[in-house]
């Protein structure tokens, strides 16, 4: 055998076994990169459908507590409270309201708690109906809109999962169903 044969043998030995260390280091190394990303996949899928069979057991967002860091049940809350009431409920980083509708039942959406003029959080005055800001005075109708300043914008919203008697709040806008 000559000498180029077996330069050329080694050449092609060297780029066969590290082409395959790099495949195998990517295999590693992939799903690991992705799967935040996954999980994210996941929960869109789920929010945009939630019958989907992928989206069976899975539960999106983070449970809703209320102001003792009890997560808020469904049955247990629903058998207490009235069309029209807001509930405090903490779990994302901000504050929010839960929105009780005729059933009871809980809306698909909460309102966030936090005024938007310089970031209090705002109270619910049940006895009028609206969001009072304690900060400055700005005040907000039952559903979050602004009706008096200093604030500019209405308050935001957040999803809200009911599922397996467990309230979740996902941090991103609802999607509101035409009336």
């Amino acid at each position: 055998m000559s000498s180029s044969q077996s330069s050329n043998r080694r050449r092609f030995l060297r780029y066969a076994v590290g082409s395959s260390a790099a495949t195998v280091a990517a295999s590693w190394l992939w799903p690991l990169s992705n799967a935040a990303k996954a999980n994210n996949d996941l929960e869109e899928l789920c929010l945009s459908y939630p019958f989907n069979a992928q989206c069976e057991d899975y539960l999106p967002g983070v449970a809703a507590l209320d102001q003792s860091e009890t997560a808020y049940l469904a049955e247990v809350t629903l058998a207490t409270t009235e069309a029209g009431d807001r509930l405090i409920a903490n779990g994302l980083e901000k504050t929010a309201y839960l929105v009780i509708e005729d059933g009871p039942a809980f809306a698909n959406y909460a309102i966030s708690a936090v005024c938007p003029h310089l970031g209090c959080i705002v109270d619910w005055n049940a006895e009028a109906a609206k969001f009072i800001c304690p900060c400055h005075g700005s005040q907000f109708d039952s559903e979050g809109d602004v009706t008096n300043g200093p604030a500019s914008r209405s308050l935001s919203l957040v999803t809200v999962i009911v599922k397996d008697d467990q309230v979740r709040l996902v941090d991103r806008e609802p999607q509101l169903s035409e009336s």
